[in-house]
Parts: structure tokens; C-alpha cells; sequence
């Protein structure tokens, strides 16, 4: 085939993945008929998260309770609900709770998912009753920031950071919080998931050293965070240095792993840099292995591996100049392959150069160097396999009375009148 010829086949076969991929997208088809997240919320009878099943649409010939042209039923999973759970647990459209049906507009059958591109993805349905039938009002994908203005515009407060783990190994939990703002929410106000799911058995967390001699200058004029008991506070003169064959007591003189996994937890202020941790060789200046701080407007971070053949920089995209809480894990395995976690989420694998990794064993490792921030926990295991384990993404939804505050108790608790204004704009909600 010629260059020319050849071209214009690659270039017409990627538009038609593009095409096939756009007409699968329920948002992109239902486009024009969408209207702000806020005013979806306030104005429909059901509001909730769900998993499209592409391969389950089924086209109605007649739908007696929609518009003369009928409709295309779409299976959703349910994963959440934000508004009308009273509706939804009195009036399923199958035999399961967890499935939803939902009616949509005729014409999304004609751009229907090809078969191979089928694959689900989430989104926020906002549903009318219609008779006995749930028809679509409006839908949009499913993100956190999404899902933050569906909440805001029922009443509900921003949610609270996550809290410390309540145990550093071996399964525990965290949970976060939150507030009604109006006389009455539909909803939760906790929020709970698992956390450092890995065993303890050669966990290892060089924060919580006790030797004051590898605290830089000193450990005494280390200091903690007000709210958060085990998390360090660390200003650029301040930073851990160890020989890393100390790091695992139980094993006496072992070099630091070729392979593991590390967990991190981190509040970074603004867009400060430095090294976050480092293993530096004692004879050979040029082999290091360091996780940075990138600095900027990106709160990214920076693997970085140098020896004597070369760099290697990976850039890891994670926003965590929000001066927020955030948990990094982190793996190295295979002599090449990093897989990366941010707060509870995969984001990444990227390859290093093959055959490339040197980690001698006379390494020191230092943690903190020209680092501005909070680092609360600093976990190395050595095995790659568990980097997934730092958190869970599934969330347990908790109703918790004994936390609930409403403008109605709050007023009581304070002896006077709060007044709650929740305006909308076609880009968000705020509250007064």
C-alpha cells in the first residue's frame, strides 16, 4: 500500500473509534437537552449514581408513559443515591434493588453502542416519575466534582478530610464528615472506608523512629500537627537520614528492597518542592533513587532515578498543592515497572528503562530534604504486589445521629438564628 493510501486508511479508521466511542457516551448523546447539575438536582424526583450497561439498552416499540415516539430503556447499576431513595425502594423497575431502569429519548437507539465498545462507565441520573416509569431529565457524567455539586445543591456542607487510619498496618478504617445546612437533608453524613490493608509483618515506617540521632538538626525542634497526632510537620532545614540497612529492624544489615511498595500520606502547602524521599549511594554520587515535590501549578510529583547510564524522570500527575490530606502509594517491580496509586485510585504505570534500577546497598535514606510540608505516614514493604492496599475506593455510606447538625440544632446549640442561603448559577452552587 502506498504512504499516501496508508495514511488516509489510519486516519479513517481513528475516526471511527473516535465516532464509536462518542455515540456509547450517554452524555454526548443526550447533550443537548442538558441543563446545570444544580438545577438538574432541585428540579427532578430522583437523583442517583449509576453504572451503564450499554449491552443491556433495550428499545421500546411503545412506552405508554413517555412521548409518542416511545423510548430506549437503559439499565443502570446503582451505586448511590443522592435524592428520592423513598421512590426507588417503593417502586423498582426489576426484581433487584440494585438495577434501575431508566427511560430515555427514541433517537438514542439510533447511535447505539457498536458491539466491542460497549464498556460502562458512570454517571449521575436525574429521573422523573412518569407513571410508573423513571424518565431521564438529564444525566452527567460521574466525578468527585460532580458529585460535590449534587450534594451542595440538596444542602449538604463540603465534606471534612479524611482521618488518620486508625491503625498503621493490618486493616483499619477512616472516615469523613459532614453537615446539613438546611432544616433537612436526604442523605448521609459519614462517609467510611478501609485503609493500610497490608500486614505488618515487615512494614516499616522510619517516621516513627525513636533514635533522636537520625532526626536533622534535631528532634527536638521537630514538630507535630495540631489535629493529626502522627503526622510530622517539616520545614526545609528539617529531614530524616539513616543508613537504610537499619530500616528493617528485624533483619539485621538487609539492603533496602530492588522491589516494593511505599505508602504515603501528605499535605502539601501551595506549590513547594523538595525531596519527599531519597536513597542516595555513600560511593557512587551520581545513583540515586528520589521521590520529589515537582513544585508549580500542578502539585505533581517527580520519580527520579539516576545512575551511571543515564536519568530516568517520571512525572506523576496528582494535584496536592491544595493543602488538603492526600495518599500516594507507590510500587517498584520486574526492575522496571512503577505503579502508581493517588488517594485511592490507580493513576498510572509507567516503565523505566530496562535493566536499568541500581539501588546499591550502601543507600542512606533521607526523607524530607528541602521539603515544606506534612507527612503523616511514610510506609516501605517489600512487597510491590500490595501498592493497591494503602486504601479502599469502595465508601460506606454511615447515617450517624449522634453527628447530625442542621440549621435547627445548631440554632438551638447557639441561641440564634442562622439564616442558610443556597443560590445557583449554571457553573455551581454556593452557600451563604
Amino acid at each position: 500500500m502506498d504512504p499516501i493510501r496508508l495514511l488516509a486508511f489510519q486516519i479513517l479508521t481513528l475516526w471511527t473509534i473516535l465516532v464509536q466511542v462518542h455515540c456509547c457516551d450517554l452524555e454526548q448523546m443526550f447533550g443537548e437537552r442538558q441543563v446545570s447539575v444544580e438545577e438538574s438536582t432541585l428540579e427532578c424526583d430522583v437523583a442517583f449514581r449509576g453504572l451503564d450497561l450499554p449491552s443491556e439498552r433495550l428499545a421500546l416499540s411503545k412506552d405508554p408513559d413517555a412521548d409518542a415516539e416511545g423510548g430506549v430503556v437503559v439499565n443502570f447499576d446503582l451505586v448511590n443515591t443522592y435524592k428520592g431513595a423513598d421512590v426507588l425502594s417503593k417502586l423498582g423497575t426489576t426484581t433487584s434493588y440494585r438495577r434501575v431502569n431508566v427511560t430515555f429519548p427514541w433517537y438514542i437507539q439510533q447511535r447505539n453502542c457498536p458491539e466491542g465498545m460497549d464498556v460502562p462507565s458512570e454517571y449521575i441520573v436525574f429521573c422523573k416519575l412518569v407513571g410508573n416509569r423513571f424518565r431521564v431529565v438529564s444525566l452527567a457524567k460521574w466525578d468527585e466534582e460532580s458529585d460535590e455539586r449534587v450534594w451542595l445543591a440538596l444542602g449538604w456542607s463540603k465534606w471534612s478530610e479524611w482521618s488518620s487510619c486508625s491503625v498503621t498496618c493490618s486493616m483499619g478504617i477512616q472516615q469523613r464528615t459532614r453537615h446539613c445546612l438546611v432544616e433537612e437533608c436526604q442523605g448521609f453524613n459519614v462517609e467510611q472506608r478501609h485503609c493500610n490493608q497490608f500486614g505488618c509483618d515487615e512494614a516499616v515506617n522510619p517516621l516513627e523512629l525513636s533514635e533522636h540521632k537520625f532526626f536533622h538538626p534535631s528532634k527536638e525542634i521537630w514538630r507535630r500537627v495540631p489535629d493529626r497526632p502522627a503526622a510530622w510537620h517539616l520545614e526545609p532545614n528539617s529531614y530524616i537520614w539513616l543508613p537504610s540497612a537499619q530500616l528493617f529492624r528485624n533483619q539485621k544489615d538487609r539492603p533496602f528492597p530492588k522491589q516494593f511498595a511505599m505508602f504515603i500520606t501528605i499535605r502539601i502547602i501551595n506549590s513547594t518542592l523538595g525531596t519527599i524521599l531519597s536513597l542516595r549511594s555513600r560511593s557512587r554520587q551520581d545513583t540515586y533513587l528520589s521521590l520529589e515535590a515537582a513544585g508549580g501549578n500542578t502539585g505533581d510529583l517527580k520519580l527520579v532515578h539516576a545512575a551511571a547510564n543515564g536519568t530516568d524522570v517520571l512525572r506523576i500527575p496528582a494535584k496536592l498543592n491544595d493543602g488538603h490530606w492526600h495518599q500516594v502509594a507507590l510500587s517498584i517491580r520486574d526492575d522496571s515497572v512503577v505503579d502508581t496509586y493517588v488517594d485511592c485510585e490507580w493513576s498510572r504505570t509507567d516503565i523505566l528503562r530496562t535493566h536499568t534500577l541500581d539501588i546499591p546497598d550502601d543507600s542512606d535514606l533521607m526523607i524530607g530534604y528541602l521539603f515544606a510540608g506534612d507527612l503523616e505516614q511514610l510506609t516501605i514493604v517489600p512487597d510491590p504486589r500490595l501498592v493497591s492496599l494503602q486504601c479502599s475506593s469502595l465508601r460506606t455510606p454511615i447515617i450517624d445521629p449522634d453527628f447530625t447538625d442542621t440549621i435547627g440544632t445548631l440554632q438551638q446549640r447557639i441561641g440564634k438564628h442562622i439564616l442558610v442561603k443556597i443560590h445557583k448559577s449554571n457553573d455551581e452552587t454556593h452557600t451563604d
